[in-house]
């Protein structure tokens, strides 16, 4: 009886911790954050760049768009890198495969992730979002809007939005960004990351094309309140 009543008070005594799996995933995002800022795409891709005659630089380009969500690299650089190497006519369907299947990862992690406080909240204002615009429209809209990639994917994922309404959003949205970063990569006399820049002229109409988008469910849901 003692002995439970002296545990008791240790126990009480002691600081809380976090649990083992939450200390390992601040651990583990931590980590990721270190590496995105040590490794920068200009220092890899000119590296690759050697290879891009190679015969196996199909093998190398999918190494670079499954490895590109941990390093936060924008998906128009490796669309670019993909004009450089096959052309425009082969390197848009191309660019548009990479940029839906570097957002899977992302995706498919934000659904999975558990249900801690914060995230519920990140989760409920996610899913508001997405249910008043729409799964299509709404990551369409994002992605033309120069949102982080990760970001759209992990707000998709974590709101719900379903796996073919996702794929679609991201084609729909990505394709102005891959046809751009594709002409100009397909331009390029040498590659080199800090020659792929999109015309701002282009951007601006890229992005008023998004924001258009959500004029309707924003006006929506303007009226209801």
């Amino acid at each position: 009886m003692a002995r439970a009543r002296l545990s008791g008070r240790v126990s009480r005594s002691l600081p809380r911790v976090l649990p083992a799996p939450r200390v390992l995933a601040l651990l583990g995002l931590a980590a990721l954050v270190a590496l995105a800022l040590a490794v920068s795409p200009g220092d890899v891709l000119g590296r690759v760049r050697g290879l891009v005659a190679s015969p196996w630089f199909p093998l190398v380009l999918v190494a670079l768009y499954a490895v590109r969500p941990f390093l936060a690299w924008p998906i128009t650089v490796l669309s670019a890198l993909v004009g450089y190497r096959y052309g425009v006519l082969v390197g848009v369907p191309v660019a548009l495969c990479g940029a839906v299947a570097t957002s899977l990862l992302p995706y498919y992690a934000a659904r999975a992730l558990p249900e801690w406080p914060l995230l519920a909240r990140l989760r409920g204002g996610s899913a508001r979002y997405f249910e008043r615009a729409g799964g299509v429209r709404g990551v369409a809209a994002a992605r033309l809007v120069p949102t982080p990639a990760e970001a759209v994917s992990g707000a998709a994922g974590a709101g719900g939005v379903s796996a073919p309404a996702f794929v679609l959003g991201t084609l729909v949205g990505e394709l102005p960004w891959t046809v751009a970063a594709v002409a100009l990569g397909a331009g390029l006399d040498r590659f080199a990351v800090s020659a792929v820049h999109v015309d701002p002229v282009l951007v601006a109409g890229i992005v008023a094309v998004g924001v258009l988008a959500l004029v309707g469910p924003a006006y929506a849901w303007w009226r209801e309140r």
